[in-house]
Parts: C-alpha cells; structure tokens; sequence
C-alpha cells in the first residue's frame, strides 16, 4: 500500500503528468490571448514537454515564461504571416462552398489542395523551433522535408484533429465536451502525445547528423548539457 503512494509508483507519476498538463494548458491558452502570441505559446509548451520527457525535473511555469519570453520574436515573426494566410485560404474555401452559387462551388478545391499542403508542411514548425537554434526558412523546409519522410507520424496529426472536429460536430452536447476538455487540458495533453513521436523524429536527426540543441531559456546551459549551441539544425 505504502508503495503505491511512493514518488515513484505510477499513481503518483501519473497524477503528477496530469497536473502538470492542466496547468500547462492553463498557461497556453492565457498566452495565446491576444491572437497574434500563439506562435510563441506554441513553441514555448513544446519546449517544456521536450524537457518533461526527457525527465528533466524543472519548474512548469518559470521554465514556460521563460521559453515564450526567448522564442518570442522567430515565432511571432512566423505565426502572423502564416495565421494570415491560413485565415485568407480558409475563408475563400467557406465563401466558395456556403456563399457562391453551387456552379462555383469547385473553386474551393484548389484552395483545398493548397491549405492542406500548408498546413502538412509546417506541422513541426514549432517543435523545431522549441528545441533548435535555426534560421526560420530553414526550419520551415526542414518542416517540410521531415512531414514527407515522417508521412505515418504526421497523418496521424491530422487523422486525430480531424477526428476530434467529427465528434465536436455530432452534436450541441459533443461540442460543449470537446471544448470543454480543451480549456481544460486538451491542448497540452495532444501536444504531449504528439511530442512523443516527434521526440522520435528528431532523435534520429540528431544520431545522423549531431546538429546543436538550443540553449535552455530557463538555465542558459545547453539542453543536453554537451553542445555548442551556436550550430543551426543541419539542412536535410
């Protein structure tokens, strides 16, 4: 019985991982308030998932202000343009199926094309940037290599948002449920889960080609405490 309540039974790692989600989640959606800061909430909840799977023992909120305060300007100055155009595609395909005359109803399937293809090739955008110091146009076609190599992993991704959109859209109640588990952890909890995998995906990077992790925002030692962080991610 004693073990069970042990710091290292799996009840107590399993309540811990979940407190530590809600208040990640927590810090994520106050953060992404003002709309044009997600991109550096995003990145700076990747960077303390990366270091909570690595079994760093870190403080949640000082090692999160601190990843959104130093990946602040490349992630912003990326998430603007971006949200733009993600925003201008998604509203000409809802004006082409819902306001145009059904005669021109096709033109919604470029734009279709067009946004999926966007949005495949930034996926791990903000991973990247949560743990390596790179220009943004390399991330970006890094992004972009890594999404075609890694096609399982992130069809995955878009299998589980499109999935959990479908049971949102079943019903008033679905809805209200769906939200509700994203307000309360659902951000976090996905962006653990799909952390694993990218865990993976760059773990296999760094075995081929030793690319230099970022510094830690929070210590400003390295993150694996062995590299010079001066070094981009290398060109795939």
């Amino acid at each position: 019985m004693r073990n069970i309540f042990s710091p290292d039974s799996f009840l107590i790692k399993t309540l811990t991982l979940l407190f530590d989600l809600m208040y990640l989640n927590a810090m994520f959606l106050i953060c992404c308030l003002p709309i044009f800061t997600i991109g550096a909430a995003a990145t700076a909840l990747y960077a303390v998932l990366f270091k909570r799977l690595r079994g760093k023992d870190i403080k949640i909120g000082k090692t999160y202000f601190a990843e959104f305060k130093a990946n602040f300007k490349q992630s912003t100055l990326f998430w603007i343009p971006y949200f733009l155009i993600v925003a201008f595609l998604a509203a000409d395909i809802y004006i082409s199926h819902n306001i145009l005359p059904e005669n021109f109803r096709f033109l919604q399937y470029p734009v279709s094309i067009a946004l999926f293809i966007l949005l495949w090739a930034t996926v791990l955008v903000f991973p990247q940037m949560a743990l390596f110091k790179s220009p943004t146009r390399q991330i970006i076609k890094n992004s972009a290599i890594l999404g075609l190599v890694n096609f399982p992993v992130i069809g995955m991704v878009f299998i589980i948002h499109i999935f959990i959109f479908l049971i949102a859209d079943l019903s008033a109640k679905a809805e209200v449920i769906v939200f509700s588990l994203f307000l309360f952890i659902g951000f976090a909890a996905l962006a653990w889960f799909f952390c694993i995998f990218y865990r993976n995906i760059f773990t296999k990077i760094l075995e081929k080609n030793a690319p230099e992790e970022k510094e830690s925002a929070e210590t400003e030692g390295l993150l694996d405490g062995e590299t010079d962080p001066d070094d981009d991610l290398p060109i795939i």
